[in-house]
């Protein structure tokens, strides 16, 4: 069901995407479906996340430039694949109109990202890597908002050498200098 979903949106976008389209194409009943997922958003959340959920967790290498590196080389990979990249243009433009669509993403996609990151950066500032003040919401905003909107307009790319860019840009003002002794 998830791939039918995947399927179907590709060939028609979110708009031609459909229960029945999605039973129709997986061989079951609009019932099976409902028993699962609740609307045609919460199975293409589920099937999108399905399709990229191992490749874009935060590891812990104790280096908080490290780790965002390493999470937003992997997220732009998944954004800069040519059908996932799409799906989540996509589904970001739909849900500017849809507002369950809107809360199944932010739901499902931003809302549990965001807290790992959260995780990242807290961690960081318990070992006193960067500033005790530093606000880890914007943190994230700060490095994520960018990979977002080279997505949406293209201006730009997300190479690997480009994010390592932006997050040396970002955490240079969070890393606390290191102490002189006199």
């Amino acid at each position: 069901m998830l791939d039918a979903a995947l399927k179907i949106f590709r060939e028609t976008g979110y708009a031609g995407l459909t229960i029945d389209s999605i039973a129709t194409e997986a061989g079951v009943s609009k019932a099976t479906i409902y028993r699962w997922w609740a609307n045609k958003a919460a199975i293409l959340i589920e099937a999108f996340l399905a399709s990229v959920e191992p490749h874009i967790g935060f590891s812990d290498s104790g280096s908080l430039r490290e780790d965002l590196v390493a999470q937003a080389a992997s997220l732009a990979q998944v954004l800069g694949d040519p059908h996932l990249g799409a799906l989540v243009v996509a589904l970001l433009g739909e849900a500017q109109h849809d507002v369950e669509l809107a809360a199944a993403f932010r739901d499902n996609w931003q809302s549990p990202r965001r807290a790992a990151g959260l995780e990242v950066v807290n961690r960081a500032r318990a070992r006193g890597e960067i500033h005790a003040d530093a606000d880890a919401e914007l943190v994230l905003d700060s490095v994520y908002g960018p990979l977002y909107l080279r997505l949406l307009f293209g201006h730009a790319p997300l190479d690997e050498q480009s994010l390592r860019h932006l997050v040396d840009q970002v955490i240079n003002g969070l890393i606390r200098p290191a102490r002189t002794s006199d």
